[in-house]
Formats: C-alpha cells, sequence, structure tokens
C-alpha cells in the first residue's frame, strides 16, 4: 500500500512513517516543516517528505496514493489557542479541503488522527464511547476537531472510506519527542527539576496511550475491511486506562530513581477538562487493546535522555515544546503571523 502520511515530522509522524514503512509499506510525508529540526537524536530511514503547508495541499500532490493519515494539526490546547482562527483553517479548513481532493484522485482510506479533547467536560464516573456520549469540546483546538469529524462524514461513500480516531493523549519517546503532553511533562519535569509540579489539584481524568500503540492501530485501521471500520470512530487506549492527573504523577516518580517529590499548583487553574473514555469498541471490532505500561514507556524516555546527555534542560524546551519553538520561529522573523514561511 503507498500511504500518505501528514505532519510526517512531528512527534508521532516521525515514529508513525518508520513503523509503516517497517511493515513493508510506501510510505511518503508531508510536512510544514516546522519542527524538521528538532530531533533529539540522529534520524534513520526518514521517509521522502514533501515540504508543502497542509493549506496549500493540492490534487497533483496526492496522486498514487492508496491511503491518507492525516495528523497535521495546530496539535494540543496551548497551540490552539495561538490563533483561533488559524486553528480553524488549519485543523478544519484543511482537513476538510484535503479530504475532498483525496476524493477526487480516487484514494481509497482517509484516516482522520482526532482526539479525545472532543469529550471536554463529562462526569467523571461514566466511560464515554464513541457514538452516543456527548461531544462537549472546550478550547479552540477540540472544537476544530470536533467539527472537522462531523463534515468529513458528508464526505464519505462506498469509495472513500474514513475513519475516525481518537487517540488518548500520547505517550512515549520519538525522536522529535515532546515535553508539553502531560505524562512526558511530568517525567521531565522530574528528570531536570527533580520535583514533578502538576497544575492542578490532581483530580481531572485523563486517559494515556503509548505512542507505538497508537501507531499500531492505525496499522490495523489501514488494512481492516470497510465494512467494519468506515465511517467508524475508534477511542484509542488501555481498557480501564483512565487515571487521574494524580495518578499519573505517582507513575512518574516510580519512574524516576531519585523519586521527587510531587507537588500540586492550584493558584491558576484555568483547565476544566476531564474525562473518561471507554475503549471497548476498538476491542470488539478489531481486537485491539493498548499493552504497553506507563512503567515502560517512562523508563524508555528517562533512558533515552541519559544516552543523549541534555544537561540542564540544555535546548529541551526550546526542541520539545510545540508552543515555544512557533513562538521562536516567530521571533526570528522564520515564520510570519499566519504560521507561513517568510
Amino acid at each position: 500500500m503507498k500511504i500518505l502520511v501528514t505532519g510526517s515530522q512531528g512527534y508521532i509522524g516521525t515514529v508513525l512513517t518508520d513503523y509503516l514503512t517497517q511493515n513493508g509499506h510506501e510510505v511518503v510525508g508531508t510536512d510544514t516543516g516546522y519542527f524538521s529540526n528538532c530531533n533529539l537524536v540522529e534520524l534513520q530511514n526518514e521517509v521522502q517528505t514533501i515540504i508543502k503547508d497542509i493549506r496549500d495541499i493540492n490534487e497533483g500532490d496526492l496522486k498514487g496514493f492508496d491511503a491518507i493519515v492525516h495528523l497535521a494539526a495546530l496539535s494540543n490546547d496551548p497551540v490552539g489557542e495561538l490563533d483561533e482562527l488559524l486553528t480553524f483553517q488549519i485543523n478544519y479548513q484543511a482537513s476538510i479541503n484535503l479530504a475532498n481532493l483525496a476524493k477526487k484522485q480516487g484514494i481509497k482510506r482517509f484516516v482522520y488522527i482526532s482526539t479525545q479533547s472532543i469529550y471536554g467536560i463529562s462526569r467523571s464516573e461514566v466511560e464515554l464511547e464513541e457514538d452516543f456520549s456527548v461531544k462537549n469540546p472546550q478550547t479552540a483546538y477540540a472544537k476544530s476537531k470536533w467539527l472537522a469529524e462531523q463534515d468529513l462524514k458528508k464526505i464519505e461513500s462506498e469509495s472513500f472510506s474514513i475513519v475516525y480516531v481518537r487517540p488518548s493523549t500520547v505517550f512515549g519517546w520519538s525522536p522529535r519527542f515532546r515535553s508539553d503532553i502531560v505524562f512526558n511533562n511530568l517525567l521531565v519535569n522530574g528528570l531536570k527539576m527533580n520535583k514533578i509540579e502538576v497544575h492542578s489539584d490532581g483530580s481531572p481524568w485523563r486517559p494515556i496511550v503509548h505512542i507505538n500503540d497508537l501507531c499500531r492501530f492505525i496499522l490495523i485501521v489501514l488494512n481492516a475491511p470497510n465494512n467494519v471500520v468506515s465511517g467508524e470512530a475508534f477511542n484509542v487506549g488501555v481498557l480501564g486506562g483512565n487515571y487521574t492527573v494524580k495518578e499519573l504523577a505517582i507513575n512518574a516518580q516510580e519512574c524516576l530513581p531519585s523519586k521527587p517529590p510531587i507537588t500540586f499548583n492550584t493558584e491558576k487553574l484555568n483547565d476544566p477538562r476531564s474525562y473518561k473514555v471507554s475503549f471497548h469498541k476498538a476491542l470488539q471490532l478489531l481486537g485491539f487493546s493498548a499493552e504497553i505500561t506507563m512503567e515502560i514507556g517512562g523508563n524508555e524516555i528517562i533512558r533515552q535522555m541519559k544516552e543523549i546527555e541534555i544537561k540542564n534542560g540544555e535546548k529541551l524546551l526550546d526542541k520539545t515544546n510545540r508552543l515555544n519553538h512557533l513562538k521562536f520561529l516567530k521571533s526570528i522573523n522564520s515564520i510570519d503571523n499566519d504560521l507561513r514561511y517568510a
């Protein structure tokens, strides 16, 4: 299968393209290049990449592909709040345009990487399922993703299969590592500052999933028959894998040799999101459940950090915090206010 992966030079895209290639597929990436130099280790066998803004993709860029995995987005809530209009243009408008172009080109499968942030705030005792649970997005990022899901439904056809993948918050090692997502952040915070700082009272619920498990699920979806996955949305995570932020912090603490103390900072609480998610549909329809634990994933991150010997946080926040890096590119006039290269 020949697969186009958008956002191929991001945290997930870097791992996914290698994983799909290792599993025998011909893979091409497309990416704006914002984070192309944010790798912490030397990259091996990076796929051919079309360096192009997702807003500028045209039909000619899509010739010859069997499937698209659409990762490209302003990729979490803080980045999404950078400019709500740009978030709408990139995460919603560009996604709908890409899908329409793919359909015209005769591409058979479109895997849309959405988010569990669309659930927003929910009753903590209820596990939210894909099809009937209320969607309550709280941020520009989550709203753009949910709107895209709804309008992509209108493009589906018998010959153009769209699958909606809603990952838990991803954790784990990638050559283009991110320290601005919850479990990774707790680990890096503990490793560099010798304390784990939680910016809440620790009670909000957050499901998480290892990056390799997400890649494995995407491959399953790409290979699955239309009558099983076409038009379906899937939460991706570990069965019963819903954790409070406090529980995530304790797991991060257990991974760290120094067992640093955990502190709770409740002075600037501005994130009301809390949700538990059900992962039974992926198990029932596809036989999938995530497997990689926080202990395994956390220990790998610590091992990699020690191997590359990033001391005193050197360049760590510049390279691994997406919002900081975009602000840096703007500060040196590499990109303009529309996040286009100057």
